[in-house]
């Protein structure tokens, strides 16, 4: 019954049952992974926003949590101006109570959140495949917030294998970032990405142990002409505090992979790992050219390919809208494909405010903070 749980704020007390719940969720697929964030929950939540709220349902008898979500707040370009909006994630329930009536108690939850501290809407991403949450959460029902659709944000896992030509383009210059080019860096990505929608308002202080904790100035690729900095692109490596796990192959892969990894011995390509590792994948992140360049792009990123392909990682992980000229790129090179559906949500009494976000301005999003 309903009254045999409670819902409130997550603590530090709770960080073991939350990571707990992360790591026996999984995303089913020919490849069924699940999203973990060791050593400490929070910790791995700070990339999310500013200021982060865990919301948990728990059962009274037991005190074990059986669901969660996060509420998270940051400032974004919303028509080319800085706003303070909010984003949802990590919507997880035991499967035992999915199809009851907690999931709307648990918005009612986070609609008192909402009350508290408003802000004028919510984006989401949900994955594609993941069919149980598009029919929990769309249509506005059992008092839910709508969910406006934005379109597709591809996230192909990019392989990181076999050795590619560089690409030369005319009085472009290519080179690794450092520290003394970090301010440059953050009035570029500012300066061009305050055209898109969504895109975070970028800060010096974000980057090192911020919002982007564990990225730096020298994990950037920078494209240059005649000195100023004409695109740039990141290498975000996570997995100290947020990791992806196989949990399961399909029928098919199980069988085929055995014989992958006996060419990958052999060859450039990255082996898969076994059932219940982790996925070892870097976020190709703050992408960002002058005049929304796609040749720049192009060059920028198979500069950064060739760089990461010697490195740890098996498959570096972009994200772009499919409406964005740069997403272009992305087909260039071997990947899995995968995307999610990005959605505005909003409450009725924020209609008005909340019609600001469907104005010009392609979307863009970070991957490494979905």
């Amino acid at each position: 019954m309903s009254s045999g749980f409670a819902f409130d704020i997550a603590g530090p007390e709770d960080d073991a049952q939350l990571r707990a719940r992360m790591a026996e969720d999984r995303m089913e697929g020919d490849i069924a992974v699940s999203f973990r964030r060791e050593p400490s929950f929070f910790a791995g939540s700070r990339v999310q926003g500013d200021v982060t709220t865990v919301m948990k349902c728990v059962e009274r008898g037991t005190g074990r949590i059986v669901g969660l979500g996060s509420r998270s707040t940051f400032h974004a370009y919303v028509d080319g101006h800085p706003r303070r909006i909010g984003y949802l994630a990590d919507l997880r329930g035991a499967p035992e109570y999915r199809n009851g009536t907690l999931l709307a108690r648990g918005f009612r939850f986070l609609a008192h959140q909402h009350a508290r501290d408003p802000v004028p809407f919510y984006l989401t991403v949900i994955y594609e495949g993941n069919t149980p949450a598009m029919r929990s959460l769309l249509g506005g029902r059992a008092g839910l917030p709508l969910y406006v659709d934005q379109g597709r944000i591809l996230t192909p896992a990019i392989h990181l294998d076999f050795e590619r030509p560089a690409i030369a383009l005319d009085r472009i210059e290519m080179r690794r970032g450092h520290p003394a080019l970090l301010r440059e860096i953050v009035d570029f990505l500012n300066r061009w990405q305050s055209r898109k929608q969504f895109a975070p308002v970028y800060r010096e202080s974000d980057f090192g142990t911020g919002r982007f904790a564990g990225l730096g100035a020298e994990d950037f690729f920078v494209a240059t002409a005649g000195g100023a900095i004409a695109g740039v692109m990141a290498a975000w490596d996570q997995s100290a505090m947020r990791q992806t796990h196989v949990e399961r192959y399909s029928t098919r892969l199980a069988l085929l992979r055995p014989f992958y990894n006996l060419a990958a011995r052999v060859t450039p390509l990255k082996p898969l790992p076994a059932p219940g590792a982790r996925i070892p994948f870097v976020y190709i992140a703050c992408i960002a050219t002058r005049d929304n360049d796609t040749g720049i792009a192009r060059a920028l990123l198979r500069f950064a390919y060739n760089a990461l392909r010697r490195g740890p990682w098996h498959y570096a992980i972009a994200g772009l809208h499919e409406a964005d000229p740069l997403s272009a790129i992305l087909a260039d090179y071997r990947h899995v494909p995968a995307a999610g559906k990005l959605f505005v949500v909003q409450y009725p009494q924020e209609r008005e405010q909340a019609a600001a976000a469907h104005g010009p301005g392609t979307p863009y999003l970070e991957a490494g903070c979905l």
